[in-house]
């Protein structure tokens, strides 16, 4: 397949141009090209993809739409403190029955069970008490789950066994069971994710399953990075995802990143 010539110039173009109104602090034309430029790059091809300078395809991926508000202050000029909006908490999933709170060294969790297996793995603070099934100190799969954990983090345990019963749409399967698949020690991005689901063009809803992952750690969504290497958005929050990283011996390039 030739590759379209006129396109890749094109979205190299739009590119460049966002970036020059970037620098300018054009903020509603910077966000006007680069949603222009996005459109373009996602139908291209990957062999198109690659003739584009990798410098240009990072800014168009974490230029993100808070770079571009109304609120960003001009050189010289200082932010405006604004009010962080509190993240709407996660409910626990419809088919659970038990639950069970558990320690662990990257704070508390909450694990609950279906009738099949493990329904969720969710972290103290983002799930909403009220939403969550009775607790069971007996319950099979609980007792299963934990115990795994333990041996996860005491670092005798790289691979789960327990039974999971994630509810979601047959694409989020998908997805979550791709992250599966990611070794112990190892990360990915998120066009890998969907290029081995064969839809290179998913790049965008593949971060968006990856981001409601009802079984945290077990189904490792802390080892999507971003392309550059960087920390990219996680439930539990980038501090936790760095130490599960750190506790799985991976060398992070970046702290921080902007969510993917």
């Amino acid at each position: 397949m030739k590759t379209r010539a006129h396109l890749v110039k094109e979205a190299n173009r739009l590119i460049r141009e966002a970036r020059l109104r970037w620098d300018a602090h054009e903020n509603l034309a910077c966000r006007k090209i680069r949603d222009q430029a996005v459109i373009l790059y996602e139908g291209l091809t990957s062999e198109e993809r690659a003739l584009i300078p990798e410098q240009l395809k990072i800014w168009l991926r974490y230029r993100s739409e808070k770079y571009f508000g109304e609120s960003r202050t001009a050189p010289g000029q200082r932010a405006k403190k604004q009010e962080k909006t509190p993240k709407k908490k996660t409910h626990a999933p419809d088919h659970a029955i038990f639950s069970r709170r558990l320690n662990s060294p990257v704070g508390g969790l909450i694990v609950v069970s279906s009738k099949k297996g493990l329904a969720g793995l969710y972290f103290c603070h983002r799930i909403e008490n009220s939403t969550l099934p009775p607790q069971n100190p007996k319950d099979r799969i609980l007792h299963q789950t934990e115990k795994e954990l333990e041996e996860y983090f005491s670092g005798k345990r790289r691979t789960f066994r327990v039974v999971l019963d994630a509810r979601g749409s047959a694409f989020q399967k998908s997805v979550w069971r791709e992250l599966t698949h990611i070794p112990f020690g190892e990360t990915r991005g998120y066009g890998e994710l969907a290029e081995n689901l064969d839809n290179p063009g998913a790049v965008r809803a593949v971060g968006s399953a990856n981001g409601v992952n009802p079984i945290s750690i077990i189904v490792p969504c802390h080892r999507v990075i971003g392309k550059d290497g960087s920390l990219t958005g996680f439930g539990g929050g980038l501090e936790i995802k760095k130490k599960l990283l750190q506790h799985e011996g991976v060398l992070l390039k970046m702290e921080d990143g902007e969510e993917g």
